[in-house]
């Protein structure tokens, strides 16, 4: 795989992460061969497209054979940064907090929550699954010691801004927003994702309603 220097969208990694779905399904079924054809039924894309993002990475198949499952599970995850486990925090540790550490493919992508932190003192010193809950105020004296570079937020909304200013950001790297506060794509030298499930909903909304007119 070469080190490919061409600036990326981010609509071409997120097609990356959909073809890892595939790839681990796939290889659950027994299979160590796959060619993009089959990769285009499963992910709802043309080969071709397929072919071209892998491409672009410098990951090519074998001509009338296909792709190796494993040895490009291992390069996408490569491209991804996911050969390495990282290490994350959660801030905000309520019922969508909780069901986040819990959910088992996180785990499995090589993302590991060694804490999460909070502000109620009922909660701090309790845990969740294997994660300890800490209070906020040591957030970031943690952050430095176990040099965290990735933040998952689930706090309230008045909460939101006050936390994100406070991170130190020499260390954290990216930060994943699951409230409704729209953060900015970059925030003080760190990068931003905002989820909000109800924005989704919303897309889906609009979407079923053209589909019947």
């Amino acid at each position: 795989m070469k080190n490919f220097q061409e600036k990326i969208s981010e609509v071409v990694i997120r097609r990356l992460t959909d073809y890892l779905r595939c790839l681990n399904y796939v290889k659950q079924e027994g299979k160590t061969l796959i060619k993009s054809s089959n990769i285009s039924t499963k992910c709802g894309l043309k080969s071709s497209i397929i072919r071209k993002d892998l491409a672009r990475f410098g990951v090519y198949g074998i001509k009338g054979k296909g792709y190796d499952i494993d040895e490009l599970i291992k390069q996408i995850g490569k491209i991804l940064g996911l050969d390495k486990t990282k290490n994350v925090v959660l801030i905000g540790a309520g019922n969508l907090g909780t069901a986040i550490i819990k959910y088992p493919r996180i785990k499995n992508a090589n993302f590991n929550f060694i804490a999460a932190f909070d502000n109620n003192s009922d909660k701090i010193g309790k845990m969740i699954n294997d994660t300890q809950i800490y209070s906020i105020d040591k957030i970031n004296k943690f952050i430095k010691k176990n040099k965290i570079e990735i933040v998952l937020l689930t706090v309230p909304v008045s909460e939101t801004m006050k936390i994100v200013d406070s991170l130190d950001s020499k260390f954290v790297k990216g930060i994943l927003n699951f409230t409704s506060v729209i953060l900015p794509p970059k925030k003080n030298n760190i990068f931003i994702h905002n989820i909000d499930l109800a924005k989704e909903l919303e897309v889906l909304s609009y979407c079923m309603k053209k589909c019947t007119l």
